[in-house]
């Protein structure tokens, strides 16, 4: 290839943050959520324009074993920071089997802290400001269902959902899907990261299933142009979504065998619970007899990942500031 799969991705995840922070300065959640839609179609339509000047090798003449090479060398190079190498005390690090996924080295760490960092800065202080009250007692009856269908939540959920600190973890995360979203669209569907990745649970079988799909490489979405990734396309007992997916092979569909890491973001605020990481144990450890079976590998499943923003952030945002500074200026933040 002759754009390197690190270097292109971080390259194409610089426009995507750009064009998504310029269509959602104003946001306000309470008056103009119902543009929220159109904003995230412009920030599409313009960074398709800005691809237009990109070198598209990324998504073209994938070779297979180039690719799972490209994959374990970043992950070995991958630079964490001193609380990811050493979490003993930090968020999380406290329940059994955290520690190691967040000492997991990864790919791709410096493009999930810049798309966590924007999805951060995001204009929502006045949730805050609402702090203790009820969604219902704020909200207009008429936009009651459009800020639910927001917030990943059924009609009856938001009648008594009080405005506190997990409102915003869920709109950053939501963001954060967007802007991953967006990247793999403008990849043709072939980006090396997937965001929201559903594998439904058969309880007959007592196993997961392969993520839904709509196309060869393109995830199956159920939600609306609102919130695609809600509801799941599978809500069996036992469903589970990461919140980003990485494939061995960004040319083949995301599978079982066809999974090279899983990564779990937190935010400040959002838990972090030992019953979720149990789930994605027994996933890998299905993902591992599947790839056995399959002869693809005899000895891993996939690399499991807490990413805590900002404790696991990577330390080159830190010394990356011309660029964040010249993003924030074009959104013109107070």
């Amino acid at each position: 290839m002759a754009v390197p799969v690190i270097l292109g991705v971080i390259k194409i995840a610089g426009y995507a943050i750009a064009a998504y922070e310029l269509y959602h300065v104003g946001m306000n959640i309470y008056t103009e959520v119902e543009a929220y839609k159109d904003n995230i179609k412009k920030a599409k339509d313009e960074m398709k324009k800005m691809m237009k000047s990109l070198d598209l090798e990324i998504s073209e003449n994938i070779d297979k074993r180039t690719e799972l090479a490209q994959l374990n060398a970043i992950t070995n190079s991958d630079k964490q920071s001193p609380t990811t190498k050493k979490p003993s005390g930090t968020r999380g690090a406290s329940i059994a089997g955290i520690p190691a996924a967040i000492m997991q080295k990864i790919p791709f760490r410096p493009v999930i802290s810049k798309v966590c960092e924007t999805a951060d800065q995001l204009p929502m202080v006045q949730l805050r400001a609402k702090k203790g009250q009820k969604f219902k007692d704020v909200i207009p009856k008429s936009k009651v269902e459009v800020v639910a269908k927001l917030l990943s939540m059924t009609a009856e959920e938001f009648a008594d959902v009080s405005i506190e600190e997990f409102t915003i973890v869920r709109l950053k995360q939501l963001a954060v899907n967007f802007m991953i979203e967006c990247m793999d669209e403008l990849l043709t569907w072939r980006g090396p990261l997937k965001a929201e990745v559903c594998f439904p649970f058969n309880a007959r079988m007592n196993q997961f299933q392969n993520p839904p799909m709509d196309g060869a490489t393109r995830l199956k979405r159920a939600g609306s142009d609102i919130n695609p990734f809600w509801p799941m396309p599978s809500r069996a007992r036992g469903t589970i979504s990461a919140d980003i997916a990485i494939p061995e092979y960004r040319a083949e569909p995301l599978s079982l065998t066809n999974i090279f890491a899983l990564v779990e973001i937190k935010f400040q605020g959002d838990r972090i619970q030992q019953k979720q990481f149990d789930e994605y144990g027994k996933l890998n450890n299905q993902s591992k007899q599947a790839k056995r079976v399959s002869g693809i590998t005899v000895g891993e499943g996939f690399k499991l990942s807490l990413f805590r923003y900002p404790e696991d952030k990577s330390p080159e945002s830190n010394d990356d500031k011309s660029q964040g500074n010249s993003s924030n200026n074009r959104r013109g933040r107070n």
